[in-house]
């Protein structure tokens, strides 16, 4: 639907690119109109497309036939992937983003290959049948992983951006497939609630990589004891909450040696380290090499750089 409204604007609305097969990606900003502040965007679209827009400024709406409406303002993420069960689309004049469209057919290939080097298995069909219980349309705005996506994409040159959305994308396709929901986000692998601070410890590590860090700190923000943080957050997860800021932390310097030209160093003071030594190590224990080795395997198995 995007992808098709873009491509009619011609090409002094947005800068076309391809990633890889079946892959597409659009810079785009739409010039601000002389009289009608919103504009109506055709519904339309093949069957078996998915596109992702990450909005940088303004806004986008879209009604379904039965009467609901999803809204997506900046920064927010819009994921599209049926537009049938849709009645209409309007957005405001200055809507300005990346938009990622993905074919599955023609990108299955790549979208496994993808997956493999980070670490995941994606059912497009599963996606789908998600998608469909959501009239093919959902936005995401205000969650930890929005949050993070954006505080991330910030410190990206224009190229790098576009490679992160396409990774980004194919990451929020594999978390449809494996999502749980909101009450079951609630429950402890022992199926017992899990108290809203420990849920609200887990979405401010998620978004705060980057900082210090300690387990102080967090009991200040939240106001709890170091003992309930500790042993609350371990029933909770199965985990103890030093072993997943740790595992957060590589998770998320795994994505960025994948997807832009940051330096190493860069990389590890991005995601909270102050020593190479102490990163290196640790990237290593967690994925069998060092990120410089990490990243000629990924250049090899993957696309290259734009």
């Amino acid at each position: 639907m995007l992808k098709e409204y873009l491509l009619s604007q011609g090409s002094a609305t947005g800068r076309w690119s391809s990633s890889m097969p079946g892959v597409q990606i659009c810079r785009f900003s739409l010039p601000e109109p002389e009289q009608e502040p919103l504009r109506s965007v055709p519904v339309c679209g093949a069957p078996l497309q998915f596109e992702v827009l990450f909005c940088l400024t303004g806004r986008l709406t879209v009604r379904a036939l039965q009467g609901t409406s999803c809204t997506v303002e900046a920064p927010g993420i819009f994921l599209l992937s049926d537009s049938s069960a849709l009645r209409s689309c309007q957005c405001s004049g200055n809507l300005s983003g990346v938009l990622i469209a993905v074919d599955a057919k023609a990108a299955k290939e790549s979208l496994v290959t993808v997956c493999s080097t980070l670490g995941m298995k994606l059912d497009t069909r599963i996606v789908k049948k998600k998608m469909t219980a959501r009239n093919g349309c959902t936005a995401l705005c205000g969650t930890p992983w929005t949050q993070a996506f954006f505080e991330t994409v910030r410190y990206l040159s224009e190229q790098e951006q576009e490679r992160y959305c396409v990774f980004k994308s194919v990451e929020l396709l594999y978390l449809l497939c494996t999502e749980v929901s909101e009450s079951d986000e609630s429950l402890s692998g022992s199926g017992c609630p899990v108290s809203h601070s420990l849920l609200e410890v887990k979405a401010y590590i998620q978004t705060h990589l980057s900082d210090k860090l300690t387990i102080a700190l967090l009991c200040k923000q939240f106001s709890v004891s170091p003992t309930f943080l500790k042993e609350g957050f371990r029933r909770a997860y199965g985990v103890p909450i030093h072993t997943y800021l740790i595992q957060q932390r590589l998770r998320r310097a795994q994505e960025l040696i994948c997807t832009t030209r940051m330096s190493i160093q860069q990389i590890a003071q991005a995601v909270g380290y102050e020593g190479m030594s102490q990163f290196n190590a640790a990237f290593k224990r967690e994925y069998g090499m060092t990120p410089g080795q990490y990243r000629k395997m990924s250049e090899t198995a993957t696309l290259r750089p734009f």
